[in-house]
């Protein structure tokens, strides 16, 4: 596999994943508790790594196993994701390294990610991502040779590789829009764990483990996962203001049409609360934005696609599109079969909305990566290897404790001073106080 990559780092994605492996179970496997849910969804982590390993290694060919294998590791996900609703009890499982330590290797893994994400060159950033299975058109011209002498002068001075600097503008925003990406991602998970878990502890470990995994260098460009997973994160850091996670989930299925099933799942969510109907307002509206501006202005979804934005035709959703001929497990069977995988996903969400009617925060989480998941199987361009994007949700579900109590704050409406004052007068006493009383 190292000669279809640059090893930028001088560590190939083979060497890559072993000393993740390595790190990850060093750091986080609980070697006195063996039997510990803990220790099952840590080598859970590692069960799709074969076969995007082989896609990586295998370019535009890649062989029929290596989809099933993705879809064998994603459906154990989905299952322990379904699972993890009823387990209640959640033992305090400290990381094997202290705080100190996992910020300083958090902030030092960071720091290689994005020296990677400004140097990696062009094209190979689209061959070691399987996901990017579609090439991006991008103007022909140069971008250097449509910018003056001291645009020039300026760009020369930026840190970036020789293609990206004569690349288009879209490029270089996308790389950008990555780097920004995921250091939201990393900000998003530390906050959960110290505000949410009430454990700044957790947070790092979360924050550690996602850097480490090999799902996170194998997509470090891609910003059309990245973005929608920093704004899923962000939306469970700000749960508890339903208009502030509509914007942020309506613009995440704006940008990647497989996040359309969150949508009808966290409007149940505050149903209880009474914000289901601000919630829904703000996502369904900026959904419907992000769709109407694509259709009336082609340059900008143009623009967008360039970035990482993908389409309904890209999923498979818009009506007459025909399966890839290339890199995707739906290349070469026929569209019947994957209408059956449709209905069950749709069936899915059905029942994760109104079923339990009164979540909480933990199966929020557990439930919004198990539609995901289950979007995946369904997905027509390259399915299955998209897993970056619920990658922070199951980081989240592997280290969080029991979340029973967070659940959506009941929206306070305020009485009328006629209704506050009768509801005053049925508190106050009905027979006389002594004075003896106050004594």
């Amino acid at each position: 596999m190292g000669e279809t990559l640059v090893a930028d780092l001088g560590i190939g994605p083979d060497i890559w994943l072993f000393l993740a492996l390595l790190a990850c179970v060093t750091l986080f496997f609980k070697f006195g508790r063996f039997w510990s849910m803990r220790n099952l969804d840590l080598l859970l982590l590692f069960a799709p790594a074969p076969g995007m390993m082989v896609l990586v290694g295998h370019g535009v060919s890649p062989p029929w196993i290596a989809f099933v294998w993705l879809f064998l590791g994603s459906g154990l996900w989905l299952l322990r994701c379904l699972l993890d609703l009823g387990l209640a009890r959640r033992p305090l499982l400290e990381p094997n390294l202290n705080a100190w330590g996992l910020a300083t290797l958090s902030i030092g893994i960071l720091g290689l990610l994005l020296a990677e994400t400004i140097s990696l060159p062009v094209s190979e950033g689209a061959k070691r991502n399987p996901a990017e299975t579609v090439q991006r058109d991008h103007p022909t011209t140069e971008f250097e040779g449509q910018l003056g002498a001291a645009p020039r002068r300026m760009l020369a001075l930026v840190p970036l590789s020789d293609s990206l600097k004569s690349s288009p503008p879209q490029v270089i925003f996308a790389r950008v829009l990555a780097m920004l990406g995921h250091v939201a991602i990393v900000m998003g998970l530390f906050g959960i764990g110290r505000i949410h878990f009430e454990r700044p502890i957790a947070g790092l470990a979360a924050v550690a483990c996602y850097l480490l995994l090999p799902y996170t260098r194998i997509a470090v460009v891609d910003a059309g996962q990245v973005v929608p997973a920093a704004l899923i994160t962000a939306a469970i850091r700000y749960y508890d203001r339903p208009m502030t996670a509509g914007v942020l989930v309506g613009l995440a299925a704006g940008w990647m049409p497989a996040c359309l099933g969150l949508l009808p799942l966290w409007a149940g969510f505050y149903r209880q609360a009474r914000g289901m109907r601000r919630f829904a307002e703000a996502a369904v509206g900026v959904a419907l934005l992000c769709g109407a501006t694509a259709w009336l202005v082609p340059d900008l979804a143009h623009w967008a696609q360039s970035l990482g934005a993908r389409t309904l035709a890209e999923t498979g959703l818009w009506p007459g599109v025909n399966a890839p001929r290339a890199g995707s497990f739906w290349t070469g069977i026929d569209a019947s079969y994957r209408l059956p995988v449709l209905v069950l996903y749709v069936a899915l969400v059905v029942v994760t909305t109104i079923w339990p009617r009164d979540k909480n925060l933990g199966e929020l989480i557990a439930l919004s990566a198990a539609i995901l998941i289950a979007s995946q199987f369904w997905y027509l361009e390259a399915g299955g290897t998209l897993v970056l994007l619920y990658l922070p949700l199951l980081v989240l579900i592997m280290f969080r404790p029991n979340l029973a109590a967070k659940r959506p704050t009941p929206r306070v409406v305020a009485a009328k001073p006629e209704e506050a004052a009768a509801s005053l007068a049925r508190q106050l006493p009905t027979t006389p106080l002594h004075p003896a009383r106050f004594q």
